[in-house]
């Protein structure tokens, strides 16, 4: 007796619980950006990842891996194309 009423109270709770939306708490920005913004270094503990390319056909993007303490001699090569 006791089950019969619980299962359609529950289901009942649910259905008419629905979703709950909430604004955003912060302003969202428009409008474009002029420049480049995108980091070129991107700092660790133990070394560092650094954005090498200027993001063309000829010269793509690429992410090389630093080690802390060293100073590598200049930057690795283009990866190969695909």
């Amino acid at each position: 007796m006791l089950l019969r009423a619980i299962v359609p109270a529950t289901l009942a709770v649910i259905a008419l619980a629905g979703c709950a939306a909430q604004a955003p708490t912060y302003q969202p920005t428009t409008g474009a950006v002029v420049g480049d913004t995108t980091p070129r270094t991107v700092q660790y503990p133990n070394g560092r990842y650094q954005l090498y390319g200027q993001g063309t056909t000829s010269s793509p993007y690429y992410w090389a891996w630093i080690p802390a303490g060293s100073n590598p001699p200049g930057p690795p090569p283009v990866p190969p194309q695909r």
